[in-house]
């Protein structure tokens, strides 16, 4: 069995290599490719398949046991969400995502013993994916900086824009909206450990770490953030809050104050990935990979930068056009929405921010290849 793993591994790595050698001279996954790479996926199960049908027949001596193939399903199942949360949170564009699901996968067939399988292991890929991409986006960014005609103004010129924008994030806030926001999050966290120490079966193991939890709401924080500061949920939390720490005050007061601490170090351990991780590490990426381009040079396919999405989506012609603003790029009519409302800005000479194409699938298939070498996660392996 050992030898049809490491059969699987390197057909299946051929064509991941192809994947990424396309998509770093194309910027685009074709669904030819995500094709070819189902094929193999199947032809890979139905291979191992035929081993277990042999092993229960007493022809084989090394197989996998009928309930791996449950277990894949359960995988397969959580990597396939991942991929459609990770589209429509407009984080990739969806030859990525389908490229994520199938590697995703793949990893089980390559080594069966893989932790956290089948649970978590498409959360160990992407913590590998977003870090070793991140870390090399900001590293390569400044080391450009040094490699520059002149550091010292090119570090100045980043600070000043660092500066801006968190002057924009804190500008014009409602102090009540956010607070109330953290109240809200913080009773989401609360109800996690709840149900994770009360709760039995399946319940009980879905909400045993907060690692799903947080996964969620990073990802789709741009989609679901405005819910949390709405009156009507903040109401709800509020009763609530007094419901539970009035009952728990008299009947489980031990475990009161350590649910209570739990819920609120995951609250700022979610504060901190949001502000680190989304708000300011999305801004630093953007910006290594940032174009202004004017009206006539628009066309379809091109990625609005955050900031260019959010300025047109204040636009109550233009928000319902771009609410679902994927990574697939603009389409025609976005494209035509774009110019028309260049038009109407009183400045001379209007430019877009526009981002230049990654070619994620380099990254994906990095960590997946971290994730078979290391057998754990980055953020774990330096703990």
């Amino acid at each position: 069995m050992k030898y049809i793993s490491m059969l699987f591994l390197a057909g299946f790595t051929a064509w991941a290599v192809s994947v990424v050698s396309r998509d770093m001279a194309t910027r685009k996954i074709t669904n030819a490719s995500i094709m070819d790479g189902f094929r193999l996926l199947a032809a890979g199960l139905a291979v191992f398949g035929l081993y277990t049908w042999m092993g229960y027949a007493g022809r084989a001596q090394s197989f996998l046991v009928a309930n791996f193939y449950w277990l894949f399903c359960q995988h397969f199942f959580w990597s396939a969400l991942a991929g459609i949360i990770l589209w429509y949170a407009e984080v990739w564009p969806a030859g990525d995502a389908k490229f994520f699901i199938l590697v995703s996968a793949a990893l089980p067939l390559a080594n069966p013993s893989l932790k956290n399988f089948p649970a978590f292991l498409f959360l160990s890929l992407l913590i590998n994916i977003f870090v070793s991409a991140a870390l090399w986006a900001v590293g390569s960014h400044i080391a450009s900086g040094f490699a520059s005609a002149s550091p010292s103004d090119f570090f100045s010129e980043m600070w000043t824009d660092v500066k801006k924008r968190l002057a924009d994030m804190a500008g014009g806030k409602n102090m009540f909206a956010i607070a109330a926001a953290a109240l809200n999050i913080g009773f989401l966290f609360l109800l996690q450990q709840v149900l994770s120490m009360e709760a039995r079966g399946f319940i009980s193991h879905f909400f045993s770490r907060a690692d799903l939890l947080f996964f969620f709401l990073f990802i789709l924080w741009d989609k679901v953030g405005e819910m949390f500061r709405s009156r009507n949920w903040t109401y709800i939390s509020s009763a609530c809050y007094l419901a539970y720490f009035f009952a728990g005050y008299f009947m489980f007061p031990d475990r009161l104050w350590h649910m209570s601490v739990t819920a609120g170090t995951n609250l700022l351990k979610l504060g901190l990935l949001l502000f680190f991780g989304r708000f300011m590490l999305e801004f630093l990426m953007e910006r290594k990979d940032t174009q202004y381009l004017t009206a006539a040079e628009l066309e379809p396919g091109l990625l609005l930068s955050t900031k260019a999405c959010r300025s047109i989506k204040a636009n109550p012609d233009y928000t319902e056009l771009f609410e679902d603003c994927f990574k697939d790029g603009l389409t025609e009519e976005q494209v035509a929405a774009v110019k028309e409302w260049m038009k109407k800005l009183t400045v001379p000479d209007p430019k877009v921010e526009v981002i230049k194409g990654r070619p994620f699938a380099l990254w994906i298939f990095a960590g997946a290849a971290l994730l078979l070498v290391l057998d754990r996660n980055i953020v774990g392996f330096f703990r």
